[in-house]
């Protein structure tokens, strides 16, 4: 009897340690984000939304917290724009609901090269807000990484790893929690979170983690999971070398397991992912299927609250048609090719290397090596030193190649070309005879092969009318690119001819010159200053967002498109704003929107004004202003046909409605031949009366005083010295050696508001350095100047 009861005692033991319960626990599970709105996160490789992954993580977590006894409560109904609430929104219907436990979930992104599990609490790594909050991370960061088999993971405070508490966190009257369970712009992760069947295996694992804080037992079942994959092909996209996500997965996979005949089918997400979830403890066998693979199977064993993986490369069914060229590069008869250009073969089928690289031909012979890309179907030659100038080869496939099932090739092929004679001049900015240059301008020229930096010095000049050398500042990055930037050091003279000079000895890295030489000559524009009320100088963020923000913005790649403000260029003070933008659509649309928005005024006499520093990209510019029935208007400016910083204006009487005007926008439309990428800086954005002289150009009182550098400098023999002042001062400017002794006095007189230019001459002066100073009231700037016979 005795020995009965110990039995029945250790039974109860036993099913009270196996049995799985949250009965009486309350959750509230959070999905990030909400619609496909301004703050979700879209992968356009892969057609991936971080709001619709959360959604149906969370749809899948609910039912199995509940089977096991638990109330969960989600904070959105759905996925559309309405369902993004306030993050104080969220946790607000955790703490009326008085919910035991918060869990937030979410994937992560950053630059597309990481892929870690993190959690985060609300406090400091040190001092968490709620102790047991970090215990749930920690939990739930084992499960998660178990599950994803993620490249590290972390638990950590919010403000240790922010710098401040999260705004889904931080009202809580309770522990929470806010998951990044994987990166979802690591592409090869981005193309696994597509799967609905990946999303059920993360809700499982945060099931297995509510489960373990709880002290709710532990499953009886185990998990099956895995990859199946090409061994032989790799993607095209970035992935970390320390993992198997260079290999294609397969798609539309069939995966039965036995006994059972259970199926699950893959889908066409570029995963390869499979997932079985309740699976009694025991051996079984998976039959692994897939269109032009080899059907295939493994033994598994599944042990109780375990995940087993059985990741499963599949070899391709042979394929005995004779494989056959499909193209090649160079072209037949193509002319004007680089020697320094590989030969690129493509077949239809995976080809034997060996074979395929003893049937290459090519005359006259050059030395190289052999690659092979795309599944073996791409031969790459690639010659060691180029090939020659001006020389015309012949390379093919002789009947010898043969297939990777050894299928010998259908028919043999043959291809000819000829190298490049001379370097050719493909574009260049400004055009010949172009107008209305910026003084600012940014010259780039581009050919048709990469620059030899050493052949620059003597091959290329820039002057003035009276062929003085202007100063400049180079691009060395873009001789690579095959293209020569440059812009001045100081602003040149405004309503003046200058000359770009080309000569034939430039050469590039092959070693071919220009063969003739060319003269690019342009105009500037008139000089241009403010001329209004400074609405925003730029020195400081003072309300823009990012191009994400807006709804308006599509089509861009929205992690290389960006609002920011920058140091490096800016018409006044210190900084500008700068907008990078990179359109992966033909009709892509970059707003940077400011909010609040700018108030203009009523008068139709005023005109808004706003510094921008074009990018020659010949996209489209907008600004969008708001009228007095709040609906939008939009201003057409034009073409950005421009480099270098030029003032826009926009007369309020063309601006659309009525009433009081606001500007809220610029905005950037991809044009059919504009370029895909690009930049453009603003700064000093103005209202005020401009006022028209000189036919068509324009001139304004200064609003500040201002010493600007001379020009030419260097200079030999005569300079120029620009100044301003806003208001009727006595001014002084002298000149001064470097021992501090005073050479000249070029201005001592009272002067009128207004802008002014003074010639300096060195002639009887030794060549040296020289400082110029001017005294206008309680203004007093020094600047240096370099004299050089």
């Amino acid at each position: 009897m005795k020995v009965i009861q110990k039995i029945i005692i250790l039974l109860v033991i036993t099913i009270s340690l196996n049995a799985q319960s949250l009965a009486d626990i309350k959750i509230c599970i959070d999905p990030g984000h909400g619609g496909h709105s301004s703050d979700d996160r879209f992968i356009p490789a892969t057609g991936f939304w971080e709001s619709d992954a959360n959604w149906e993580k969370a749809n899948l977590l609910k039912p199995m917290l509940t089977d096991l006894g638990a109330t969960v409560i989600i904070t959105r109904s759905g996925n559309e724009d309405s369902d993004d609430l306030g993050l104080s929104v969220r946790a607000q219907i955790a703490n009326q609901n008085n919910v035991d436990i918060f869990h937030s979930i979410h994937s992560n992104g950053h630059k597309g090269e990481s892929n870690y599990t993190l959690m985060l609490y609300k406090g400091t790594d040190s001092s968490p807000v709620f102790p047991q909050a970090k215990t749930m991370g920690s939990i739930m960061m084992n499960d998660i990484w178990e599950h994803h088999r993620t490249t590290n993971k972390h638990n950590r405070g919010d403000q240790s790893f922010l710098g401040f508490y999260l705004g889904v966190l931080n009202p809580l009257t309770m522990p929470g929690v806010l998951s990044e369970g994987s990166f979802h712009d690591y592409i090869p992760e981005s193309w696994r979170l597509m799967s609905s069947l990946y999303r059920a295996h993360e809700a499982k694992a945060i099931t297995k983690s509510f489960l373990e804080y709880f002290s709710g037992g532990n499953f009886t079942t185990g998990q099956i999971a895995g990859i199946v994959r090409d061994p032989l092909e790799t993607v095209n996209y970035y992935y970390i070398a320390t993992t198997n996500d260079g290999r294609k997965p397969v798609n539309n996979l069939k995966v039965t397991l036995q006994p059972g005949d259970i199926l699950v089918n893959g889908d066409d997400n570029n995963n390869g992912f499979f997932f079985f979830d309740k699976v009694e403890p025991g051996t079984y066998k998976l039959i692994f299927e897939a269109e032009n693979f080899e059907k295939d199977s493994s033994n598994v064993t599944v042990t109780a609250d375990k995940i087993t993986f059985a990741d499963k490369n599949l070899d391709i069914v042979p394929d005995l048609t004779p494989p056959s060229v499909v193209s090649a590069y160079p072209e037949n008869g193509q002319e004007n090719v680089s020697t320094k250009d590989q030969i690129i073969i493509e077949f239809d089928i995976r080809m034997d290397k060996s074979s395929t690289q003893g049937a290459f031909t090519l005359s006259p012979i050059v030395s190289g090596s052999f690659s092979w890309e795309n599944a073996d179907k791409r031969l790459v030659f690639t010659p060691t030193t180029g090939f020659s100038a001006n020389k015309t080869y012949t390379f093919g496939i002789n009947a010898n190649a043969k297939s990777y099932f050894g299928v010998n090739i259908s028919e043999s092929a043959s291809f000819s070309f000829t190298t490049r004679q001379k370097l050719n001049l493909v574009s260049n900015y400004p055009s010949d005879n172009e107008e209305d240059v910026s003084r600012t301008v940014k010259v780039i020229i581009e050919f048709d092969g990469a620059i030899n930096q050493n052949s620059v010095f003597n091959n290329i000049n820039f002057t003035d009318a009276q062929n003085n050398f202007v100063p400049v500042s180079v691009d060395n990055d873009a001789y690579s690119e095959g293209k020569i930037i440059f812009e001045p050091l100081n602003p040149i003279p405004g309503n003046s001819s200058f000359k770009i000079d080309l000569k034939s000895g430039l050469e590039d890295i092959e070693g071919l010159t220009l063969g003739e030489n060319y003269e690019i000559n342009f105009t500037t524009g008139p000089e241009q200053s403010n001329y209004g009320t400074i609405l925003d100088n730029l020195e400081a963020n003072s309300g823009w967002k990012d191009p994400e923000y807006s709804g308006s913005t599509t089509g861009t790649d929205p992690d290389n498109t960006t609002f920011s403000i920058s140091t490096t260029r800016k018409v006044n003070g210190n900084s500008s704003g700068l907008i990078k933008y990179v359109f992966t659509e033909s009709k892509g649309v970059c707003r940077v929107y400011r909010l609040p928005e700018l108030v203009l005024g009523t008068s139709t006499n005023d005109e808004f004004g706003i510094w921008a520093y074009g990018d020659n990209s010949n996209n489209q510019l907008q600004f969008w202003f708001r009228d007095g029935a709040s609906q939008n208007q939009v201003y057409n400016f034009g073409v950005i046909n421009w480099t270098g910083w030029k003032l826009l204006t926009v007369p309020m009487s063309e601006i659309g409605g009525t009433g009081e005007k606001k500007f809220h926008s610029v905005v950037i439309k991809k044009n059919a031949e504009g370029k895909e990428v690009g930049e453009l800086y603003f700064d000093d954005l103005q209202i005020g009366v401009l006022v028209s002289v000189d036919d068509n150009n324009f001139t304004s009182l200064p609003i500040k005083f201002e010493l600007n550098q001379n020009y030419p400098n260097p200079f030999n023999p005569t300079t120029s010295i620009e100044y301003s002042v806003p208001s009727n001062e006595y001014v002084s400017l002298k000149v001064y050696d470097i021992l501090g002794n005073e050479i000249a006095q070029l201005v001592n007189e009272q002067k009128s508001a207004g802008s002014y230019s003074v010639n300096f001459n060195a002639a009887n002066l030794a060549s040296g350095v020289y400082f110029y100073k001017i005294t206008a009231g309680s203004f007093t700037q020094i600047r240096k100047m370099m004299f050089l016979k």
